[in-house]
């Protein structure tokens, strides 16, 4: 199955081409919060998108009766349409009717309902905008794809905490895959920068607090000065066809994605499991969706999310999952580069591993001063500097509160071993007990 469009709102880039200038240029969005006050907290930095205007993508009557979650899934999916080519009026357009909407999302429209809260308890219930009930649930974004576009085939919220984007892609490709559905935008949206629900992280302490002087250094994928992840915003969509069908109307195929699987640690609400088995098993059973050997991945795009129990914990999965690979598979953590936008941030990762596929240039990992001890004896090829190399087959994790974890499979268009059905269990090599 092929992806043949990418829609990209983030803060180092809106659209794929400004996207990819702004990970070439290795440097990272992060700064002091100004969208509120974020003097009571631990941490004070983000990733904020601060060039998004919403009537470059809709009219001004949209832009008022919608909120800023809908806003970015509606211009994620434009660009995305825009950027695959198609007129969904045209001859070989995939069918109206069999054309899904999954989008993830951990927080849907909780900072407009704060916003409205706060209107409530000022105003009274005549001073709350009357969109907030239409707005805050995690279904709008996709709901309102689909009316802007007349999409009638299925609409899909999922609300996987961080690996949500990852789940609503990987479901799409299933139901395309199963016969159900010929094409799909999926990924995922997240907009969490209000006070209550920044501040709800920074309460666990989920949130790096050591850089507030210095932003740019806050976000530390497998550093060993890490602290916690930034928190950023943004969105990723990309359109899924089946592959003859695309190819029928002239369609140009970034990569294939070719496997998906999902599991759950079972372990503990904000805790990894410690060795990464569950994680490690959805990377398998991903691979072996997709008829992938372990040998022959390329690179792993990492959640490598900054925290300190779960930048080790993925290393241990990403060993466990390819074995004797591990040692010479290209790794790198990317999240330095836009923040974490929770449930968005899977889907803006499939987008660098398809790019990466038709590129041939993997970003490498900023911020990586003194990279972890034990994350390197596990994954000696860690990248700090940008791999430039034929890049086959890659490997993107996600995973998310709860133990949720995801793992999606890309390659090459017309790599070896058509996807299939298959579900077994078996990597190339035995799992190494680290």
């Amino acid at each position: 199955m092929w992806v043949t469009g990418i829609g990209l709102v983030t803060p180092v880039g809106i659209g794929v081409e400004p996207f990819w200038a702004g990970l070439r240029s290795r440097r990272s969005p992060v700064r002091r919060i100004d969208r509120f006050d974020p003097s009571q907290f631990r941490s004070q930095v983000a990733a904020q998108i601060d060039d998004f205007e919403p009537t470059d993508f809709m009219p001004p009557k949209q832009a008022r009766q919608t909120d800023r979650f809908s806003h970015f899934g509606l211009a994620a999916g434009q660009l995305a349409l825009a950027d695959a080519g198609l007129d969904l009026e045209a001859r070989h357009a995939p069918r109206r009717d069999r054309f899904a909407v999954y989008v993830g999302s951990a927080l849907g429209g909780i900072a407009h309902a704060e916003t409205e809260h706060e209107r409530f308890i000022d105003r009274g219930i005549r001073g709350v905008a009357p969109n907030l009930a239409l707005a805050v649930f995690g279904g709008a974004a996709p709901a309102n794809i689909g009316i802007a576009l007349g999409l009638h085939g299925p609409i899909l919220s999922t609300a996987n905490s961080c690996a949500a984007g990852a789940v609503a892609l990987g479901e799409a490709f299933h139901l395309i895959r199963s016969g159900s559905a010929d094409a799909a935008l999926a990924g995922g949206v997240e907009v969490p920068l209000s006070p209550l629900a920044f501040g709800a992280f920074d309460i666990i302490r989920a949130l790096g607090a050591g850089h507030n002087d210095d932003p740019e250094q806050a976000a530390r994928p497998f550093d060993a000065e890490r602290d916690g992840f930034v928190m950023g915003e943004g969105g990723a969509l990309l359109v899924l066809e089946e592959a003859e069908a695309a190819e029928r109307r002239g369609a140009r195929p970034y990569a294939e994605i070719r496997g998906y699987a999902a599991t759950s640690d079972a372990h503990h609400m904000v805790q990894p499991r410690p060795d990464g088995l569950q994680a490690a098993r959805a990377a398998r059973l991903a691979l072996a969706d997709g008829r992938v050997r372990a040998e022959d991945v390329d690179y792993v795009n990492a959640h490598a999310s900054s925290t300190p129990l779960g930048d080790v914990a993925e290393a241990r999965a990403i060993r466990r999952a390819l074995g004797r690979r591990a040692d010479r598979v290209a790794v790198s953590g990317t999240k330095a580069y836009y923040g974490h936008p929770l449930g968005a941030s899977g889907a803006i990762e499939a987008a660098i591993s398809v790019l990466a596929i038709q590129r041939g240039w993997a970003p490498g990992t900023i911020n990586l001063a003194c990279a972890d001890p034990e994350v390197t004896a596990l994954l000696p090829g860690l990248l700090r500097e940008p791999l430039e190399s034929e890049i086959r087959s890659v490997l993107s994790t996600s995973f998310g509160f709860g133990g949720l974890n995801a793992a999606l499979a890309f390659t090459r268009p017309g790599a070896p071993g058509p996807a299939s059905s298959g579900t077994a269990e078996t990597p190339a090599q035995a799992p190494s007990a680290s």
